[in-house]
């Protein structure tokens, strides 16, 4: 018989697997879109650059578009920062619930915790194999540069920055 509180936990840590669920979800789909974005910009930019003598509209066009570019890179940064920081909060709720003494479920997100932030393998004997260790994508995860929302603005930021510079000097040439 399940009392009031193990019922509160229940309901609560349903509520917060369904927030972080979905929050994973949108992270990953606000990523596809501004990949998207930010790859048909570029390769705009790359089309107009590629002729033999751009214009001084298409060279202004250039420049126009990599200052959105930026912007745009500057916007993902903050959006999928707050994204992944909102999930953060969601996963370290529900770590708390399944830490709580009274818990019966399985502690799946602190195997994940486990998995991702201190890179213990996972043991469960009725399972096969009884030992789940990380991998080396686990072991890299917690690197600067396997942030996507670093990684990405950062990378496409520099892009639109090169572009950028070739559009600047090709205007006062």
């Amino acid at each position: 018989m399940t009392t009031q509180r193990e019922f509160g936990l229940k309901t609560a840590y349903d509520h917060l697997i369904t927030l972080w669920t979905s929050g994973v979800r949108d992270y990953h789909s606000m990523l596809s879109d501004y990949l998207t974005a930010n790859s048909i910009f570029v390769a705009v930019i790359g089309l107009i650059v590629s002729r033999e003598s751009p214009t001084m509209s298409l060279t202004v066009l250039i420049l126009l578009l990599c200052i959105f570019g930026i912007l745009l890179c500057l916007q993902m940064a903050i959006v999928l920062g707050r994204l992944s920081g909102q999930n953060a909060l969601w996963e370290w709720q529900l770590r708390g619930i399944e830490l709580a003494q009274d818990w019966q479920g399985q502690k799946l997100v602190t195997g994940l915790y486990r998995l991702h932030e201190t890179r213990q393998p996972i043991e469960d004997m009725q399972n096969e194999p009884p030992v789940f260790k990380p991998n080396w994508a686990f072991r890299q995860h917690r690197q600067w540069w396997a942030h996507r929302a670093v990684s990405f603005p950062w990378f496409f930021g520099c892009v639109y920055g090169l572009f950028f510079i070739w559009a600047v000097t090709h205007f006062f040439r």
